[in-house]
């Protein structure tokens, strides 16, 4: 029988569903006023009475086809009732009415339908229906908050349970043995003897009592009683008899603790006795590596399981601010909830974690693992930029040794290397104490100086990245941000034959034979630049950088100075190895979304390019510029920019005048480079209320000297606008401050150079695109070249290793199907373009199957 439905006028479905049988209604009613329009018009305005044409059908008629019937007599047309108020229906008139008088009528009809009914509630917009959404999850959890309460209170009950297995009274509740989870005492000992590490609730007291796997409870005489019983730590089957018997029998052995991710168990070995030769052995570290445990020390006193170490492992890359020692207080508490009891060290966790992962890594390397390459990079690198991070530090500690870490050298430099750099760059330029210059104006990070900290030995870190953001190299820093470090990264990064280096200073003409990499400053450092030394040396305005900001070492920055929170209090061995882990991490996470960020940032690119090829010819309209005028204007600029000649028209105020201008562009300069640096390389309060207090003082004297620098210009077209200058001090504004002495006579350079930031942009865009689908393909050239590496090792170890050749073929078999995913999403973001831009296929994935596969084919290539 069918559930006769209730409506309610106040619902919101009711009112929507209302809504929209109106809009449908009004739809179709003024379709029919537009056909009568229609066949009015084709009619013509004749006297006589327009003729309706035989395919012409009034409403919804069935055409007349094959199978459409007899024709009709009238063009009346039966409808079902369409419910307005759910009581009303539309009737049709019967008579064929003149099309305009038909169109009045029906728009007649339609307003009284309108008036008859309430007003229909207006659409929300998305932000109101999720917050409609919210607010009725919120209802609705409100309202079963009481039975949650209920039902969480009744979970605590005991009851009369029986034995799962033989139906006695239970006494043992294991929540990992569901749904058979209820126990007697004999059954109990029977089920979990090989199941030491199951959390289990004894029930004898008339509650839920956590007890640990040592406890067993015995049915007495007086009732029952806990007892103890030796648990043996599960291991895989080791049978190493002479006399190859099959009796054995397996007691406790010498005491172990395991540490799993539910806490601390406290274990036997397995000690195996043969009944036959009475030989007696245990299992070696070859078979607890087999178990799935790491040992935590060479004794295997301690073991931890390997799912615990690579969760520890995840959970730093995740969350880098996590420290072993509230991962150690974590297992703790989970080992209290079991029943269980005992201290965890988190000195000892850390070691053996680090093991580990020295052995992950070189595990890794036999399977042509590259930590710090980045697929799309290779082999053509466009751009390396290098920043320094302040907030990597540490703290002095006269109690850490001096051991090597494990991971010396590989993505943090070895301090001799960098050290004996310094010096030679040190003896090759003179060295200038404080701050460094940049034209008329001086730059904290082109200083040489060998002031170091007191109580740090660390100041922080020099990080090298590409424009893609994957770690490449970095060194410890010890006299602050000063020029030799990235140079030593570049002289590094030298076989990547990068065609950019980006850094703050790209300046320095006695260094300049080091490199054949192009300078290149990054788009927020060059904001902080003179306007001049913008135009030469941006990434904006640097031919083939296309739209790479140089900035991609910030947003790495962002994520190792969350490392420093554990990494400052380490020893240095420690400290390095740490940081390295985090930097793979990092760059195994971008290697995973590679694909996705390319192809996002290609149609972003292509977007772009359209939106600002019609701005750049509505500024040409507005300015009214032909193309000569602005090769022109792209000239005059280069060439403002390319004179340093100063200006001669106040020659006669004296070198006070020109002191006056230089002291207000490093003060400009200053200020900016204060702003920029305040949070990004500092992590002290303190230190940053200093700064602040002395960013307030610079720019109080600056805007002091902007003043005194009017009164001595006579002319007020040349006098300096103070409400631009503290507007640009702000941040808001991007415009470059051009000052009055640097124009040098020419005419309209602002908006010469408006014009220039918008043509360098287009063509950044242009290049963009290309330098997309390069790399795109480089990336799947990669991938391939890898897979076929693989396959030539596999059939190397086919006789040898075998553990070496599973694991080549599972890295081959994910290498196989990331080629595969990374190939559908270039395709999609590509679309027609695909089989023009990209001639990259797939590899056939039945080939895969064995490591005889033939590796003769013909490598695709770009």
């Amino acid at each position: 029988m069918a559930t006769r439905h209730i409506l309610d006028s106040q619902d919101p479905h009711y009112q929507e569903g209302r809504r929209m049988a109106l809009e449908l209604k009004h739809d179709h009613v003024l379709a029919e006023a537009r056909r009568a329009a229609v066949e009015r018009k084709r009619s013509g305005s004749g006297g006589d009475p327009p003729r309706t044409s035989k395919r012409v059908f009034v409403g919804r008629g069935k055409p007349r086809g094959r199978r459409g019937g007899r024709r009709q007599a009238s063009a009346t047309v039966t409808r079902h009732p369409v419910e307005c108020s759910l009581s009303s229906s539309v009737e049709v008139p019967s008579e064929i009415l003149n099309p305009q008088e038909e169109f009045e009528k029906n728009m007649e009809r339609l307003s009284n339908i309108l008036a008859s009914c309430p007003s229909a509630e207006p659409q929300r917009s998305s932000a109101s229906s999720w917050s409609f959404r919210q607010q009725k999850a919120s209802e609705r959890w409100k309202e079963a908050r009481p039975y949650h309460l209920q039902c969480l209170i009744a979970k605590e009950a005991v009851g009369h349970p029986s034995c799962c297995l033989c139906h006695e009274p239970a006494v043992i509740r294991c929540r990992e043995c569901l749904p058979e989870d209820w126990f007697c005492g004999d059954c109990d000992v029977l089920h979990h003897k090989k199941q030491p590490l199951h959390n289990r609730e004894s029930v004898i007291h008339g509650f839920f009592e956590a007890i640990p796997p040592t406890s067993c409870i015995i049915k007495g005489d007086g009732g029952y009683c806990t007892h103890e019983q030796a648990c043996i730590l599960p291991t895989v089957k080791v049978p190493d008899c002479s006399c190859e018997g099959t009796n054995f029998t397996v007691l406790p052995g010498k005491p172990v603790i395991l540490i799993t991710i539910n806490g601390r168990f406290d274990l036997h070995q397995p000690l195996y006795k043969c009944q036959t030769c009475q030989q007696q052995w245990t299992p070696d570290s070859k078979d607890l590596l087999r178990s799935g445990y790491w040992p935590a020390s060479v004794s295997n006193s301690t073991l931890y399981t390997l799912d615990l170490l690579s969760s520890f492992q995840e959970l730093k890359v995740i969350a880098p601010g996590f420290s072993r020692q509230a991962f150690a207080k974590l297992l703790e508490h989970r080992t209290k909830c079991g029943g269980r009891s005992g201290h965890i060290n988190g000195d000892a966790l850390q070691r053996s974690f680090l093991e580990f992962s020295y052995a992950s890594f070189e595990e890794d390397q036999l399977c042509c693992s590259a930590p710090f390459t980045c697929p799309a990079c290779t082999p053509e690198m466009l751009a390396v930029s290098a920043d320094g991070n302040r907030k990597l530090y540490r703290f002095h500690r006269n109690t850490s040794s001096d051991d090597p870490g494990f991971f010396e050298g590989l993505f943090v430099a070895e301090d001799s290397a960098v050290s004996t750099f310094v010096d030679t760059i040190q003896k090759a330029v003179r060295n200038t104490q404080g701050r460094g210059t940049c034209g008329d104006s001086q730059w904290t990070a082109a200083r040489e100086t060998s002031r170091r900290a007191s109580k740090l030995d660390e100041e922080g870190m020099e990080v090298a990245v590409c424009r893609h953001g994957f770690l490449l190299k970095a060194l410890n820093m010890y006299r602050g941000e000063i020029f030799a470090y990235p140079l030593f990264l570049q002289k590094e990064l030298m076989p990547a034959k990068a065609k950019f280096f980006a850094m703050d200073v790209a300046f320095l003409p006695a260094l300049q034979e080091l490199t054949e990499m192009k300078p290149f400053l990054s788009i927020m450092h060059a904001r902080a630049h003179a306007t001049k030394c913008e135009i030469k040396w941006s990434g904006r305005n640097q031919e083939g950088a296309g739209t790479t900001a140089g900035e991609e070492v910030e947003q790495v920055n962002s994520y190792l100075s969350r490392c420093a929170l554990t990494t400052k209090y380490m020893s240095k061995a420690a400290r390095v190895d740490m940081v390295t882990l985090h930097a793979m991490g990092w760059n195994h996470k971008k290697s995973l979304s590679l694909h996705q960020a390319l192809s996002t940032r290609y149609v972003k690119t292509c977007q772009r390019l359209q939106d600002e090829t019609a701005r750049l010819a509505a500024l040409k309209t507005e300015l009214h510029c032909t193309d000569e005028m602005v090769s022109q204007w792209l000239s005059d600029v280069k060439e403002w920019a390319a004179d340093e000649t100063p200006d001669t028209s106040h020659a006669t105020q004296g070198t006070t005048h020109r002191g006056l201008q230089q002291s207000i562009e490093g003060l400009y300069l200053s200020v900016r480079q204060r702003k920029q640096t305040l949070y990004r390389q500092n992590d002290s309060s303190k230190f940053r209320h200093r700064l602040r207090r002395k960013l307030a003082e610079d720019k109080k004297l600056l805007l002091q000297e902007i003043q005194e620098y009017n009164g001595l210009v006579p002319d007020s077209a040349t006098n300096i606008d103070v409400a631009a200058v503290e507007h640009s001090l702000t941040g808001e504004s991007s415009v470059s401050q051009i000052w009055p002495w640097e124009v040098h006579g020419s005419a309209n350079i602002s908006m010469k150079k408006q014009l220039h930031d918008q043509v360098m942009l287009a063509m950044r865009l242009q290049e963009e695109k290309s330098i997309l689908v390069l790399e795109m393909a480089q990336h799947c050239t990669w991938l391939q070249s890898l897979a076929v590496v693989l396959k030539n090792k596999m059939a190397e170890e086919d006789k040898g290793n075998e553990g070496l050749g599973c694991l080549l073929r599972r890295r081959l078999s994910e290498v196989s199907e990331r080629l595969q995913v990374v190939l559908q999403q270039y395709k999609t973001a590509l679309g027609p373009e695909a089989s023009v831009l990209l001639h990259v296929e797939a590899e056939d994935p039945s080939g895969l199957s064995s490591p005889d596969t033939s590796e003769d084919e013909e490598e695709n290539t770009v």
